[in-house]
């Protein structure tokens, strides 16, 4: 079983090194006196090497002997020997973890790439005013609450029936939360609340069906484990901009993320005009 999982272990390792360029033919030095070794005729540079035994000597509190060296080089020549097996056994394609490895350092390489400038500040400026409706702070209510403690069914009916009567006769909504509901606490302030705020006076249930509400709107009763719920929503207004030193963070932050979203869209499609790509017969009708 281990012997198992060292073997894909080491495909793992080399595909993800392979697919990041580091294993690359083309760009590799191959000098006679950088390889240190070869394995079908694909080198081991001693820039590799190097770095194995960097990672090895964190380890140890003496100086690596010349056979600790050996033994190094041998683990590297064997990861070489099991990533070429792999791809002879088309593992790429065949072993869904080894897709998901090769697909996510793809992406990694793209967004890495694609973040690899100076982001200026006009430019999230621009960006900011640009998108201004997107960076508002959120909507805030002023909200009213009529509250019925759950009691005996038959006689909580009866109650419910004398509410929406009078709410739907256009009573006040005041009125009638004093004449016929009861006490709760922590009473919502009179003032303007977001979401955030809300969730401290009432169940997310309730704040969610706040937000679907129109100003002057009010519920229908809203059952809860604690009792049943009417909301007036009297009126709401929309976040105020803040000033863009306020932002900065946030909308640097969402500038990169529009961006990487743009570069890996922007390479899938050049994939695809890269490679031929063919739909089957249903997904052409």
């Amino acid at each position: 079983m281990n012997k198992n999982i060292s073997l894909l272990l080491g495909i793992f390792l080399g595909l993800i090194f392979i697919f990041l360029g580091i294993l690359d033919n083309q760009t590799m030095d191959k000098t006679k006196t950088n390889v240190v070794a070869l394995v079908n005729d694909h080198p081991i540079l001693q820039s590799d090497l190097d770095l194995a035994l960097k990672a090895l000597s964190m380890n140890k509190d003496n100086s690596i002997t010349p056979k600790q060296v050996k033994l190094v080089l041998d683990r590297l020549i064997d990861e070489q020997l099991l990533l070429q097996r792999g791809i002879e056994l088309n593992l790429p394609q065949n072993s869904s973890p080894v897709r998901k490895i090769i697909v996510n350092s793809m992406i990694d390489s793209i967004l890495s790439e694609n973040n690899d400038f100076l982001i200026k500040k006009d430019d999230l400026l621009s960006f900011y005013n640009e998108n201004l409706a997107f960076f508002l702070p959120s909507k805030e209510l002023r909200l009213k609450k009529l509250f019925i403690k759950l009691g005996d069914p038959i006689i909580d009916e009866d109650r419910l029936d004398v509410v929406r009567e009078m709410l739907i006769n256009g009573d006040d909504f005041d009125k009638v939360a004093s004449l016929k509901g009861d006490s709760f606490l922590p009473e919502i302030p009179d003032t303007y609340l977001p979401e955030r705020k809300l969730l401290d006076y009432l169940d997310p249930i309730l704040v969610k069906n706040a937000f679907n509400l129109k100003d002057g709107q009010i519920t229908s009763e809203i059952e809860t484990n604690d009792g049943y719920h009417f909301l007036y929503l009297v009126d709401s207004k929309k976040g105020e901009p803040l000033p863009f030193d306020e932002m900065k963070e946030k909308v640097k932050a969402e500038y990169i993320r529009r961006s990487d979203e743009d570069a890996l869209i922007n390479y899938l499609n050049w994939l695809r005009d890269r490679y031929n790509v063919v739909y089957g017969e249903k997904f052409n009708e």
